[in-house]
This record gives structure tokens, C-alpha cells and sequence, in this order.
């Protein structure tokens, strides 16, 4: 009878004579970059400059920064709702939802600070059945870069 002992040392995975890599094993930590390529490899981008011309096709804006960040300047006509709470508030089961968020046809596009936030937050809306979404890339400081109108929410 033949046996297979697994033993753990400096990292290193040692098993039936073979010197196996612990991290080759295991999956490799991931940064929050790591997050956001796959995100953005999965959705679909605008420009700023193309912003105006959506917005005159029925789109709205989404801004899921924090609340700090929007009532510092946004863009105009923009709804507010931050990454962190933006699955329960379109959840249609949720109790705390958002009603502006229940129309899985709605045009929306959205935009954080970078563009980071807001790719990951347009996968999750895409896995929760939205249809009409896209991201604008560079977010609110590709916006500031093209000197383009932001207001303060009141």
C-alpha cells in the first residue's frame, strides 16, 4: 500500500517526493487593480465626450461615490448611491431598496472618482439583470481633466 503524506514547509508543498510551490497550489492574492481589469474586460466604456450625447438618449448619470465625494461636486442631474450600499438598493427584494434602481431597463451611466469603483459596481448591476449600462472611463477625474460643467448638489 502506497502512501501520500502532505507536509507544509517555508511555504512549500511537499507531497509523495514532489516539491510543489505553495502558491502555485494556491491562488495568488489579488490587488484591488486585479479587480478592476477583469471588471472593465467585462463591460462596456464611454468617453466623457460622449456623455452629453447619451444623456440626450434617454441615459442617466450614477455616481457611487461616497457621499462626501458627491457633495464636493458631480455631474449634473446625477443620482447618488455609493458602491458599498448599490447591491441592496437594487435588490428588487430588499426591503431598503431604491426605487430609481427597480427598472432593469433603465439607461444608466456610471462614474466614481477613477473609473475603478464604478466598473466593478457596472458588473454587479449587469449580473442583477440591468441591461443599459456603461461606465465612463477616467470617471470624475477625466471629467475634471476635459473641464466639463460639475455642480454642487444641494
Amino acid at each position: 500500500m502506497t502512501r501520500s503524506y502532505i507536509v507544509f514547509f517555508n511555504g512549500q508543498l511537499k507531497m509523495t517526493g514532489q516539491l510543489l510551490r505553495w502558491d502555485f497550489i494556491m491562488n495568488t492574492e489579488k490587488t484591488l487593480m486585479d479587480f478592476v481589469k477583469q471588471a472593465k474586460s467585462q463591460i462596456q466604456e464611454i468617453d466623457v465626450l460622449e456623455v452629453q450625447a447619451l444623456l440626450e438618449e434617454g441615459y442617466q448619470v450614477l455616481d457611487v461615490r461616497n457621499p462626501a465625494e458627491f457633495i464636493a461636486g458631480t455631474i449634473e442631474g446625477a443620482l447618488n448611491i455609493p458602491r458599498g450600499i448599490l447591491e441592496p438598493a437594487a435588490d428588487r427584494q430588499y426591503a431598503g431598496r431604491h426605487e430609481e434602481l427597480q427598472d432593469r431597463d433603465k439607461k444608466w451611466l456610471l462614474f466614481c472618482a477613477s473609473s475603478g469603483r464604478s466598473a466593478m459596481a457596472t458588473v454587479v448591476l449587469q449580473q442583477m439583470g440591468f441591461t443599459n449600462i456603461k461606465n465612463i472611463n477616467g470617471g470624475m477625474n477625466a471629467w475634471k481633466a476635459a473641464e466639463l460643467v460639475i455642480i454642487t448638489p444641494e
